[in-house]
């Protein structure tokens, strides 16, 4: 996120898979990714919170390891930081 308000979605990251499946010709060649910032981002708590809660069903130990990221964050008084 930036401070430009007027600003809508742009690519700001190159993301690669760890797996090495975002390689050209293999199964995530050319996905779209979208990244958090969760120490500069006010957004990205709630975010995640709201995701682990959406993927709840499905992903049980994604949304329990996400919630409890969440969780830890806050507890130890997790403040984002605007930096310019």
């Amino acid at each position: 996120m930036g401070d430009d308000p007027t600003r809508g979605l742009y690519h700001k990251y190159i993301v690669t898979r760890t797996d090495g499946s975002s390689k050209p010709g293999e199964k995530h060649d050319g996905c779209q990714y979208f990244v958090l910032d969760c120490t500069h981002d006010e957004f990205a708590l709630p975010a995640l919170r709201a995701y682990a809660e959406a993927c709840k069903a499905k992903y049980p130990l994604l949304s329990a390891d996400l919630m409890h990221q969440v969780d830890e964050m806050e507890a130890q008084g997790f403040v984002w930081t605007s930096r310019t």
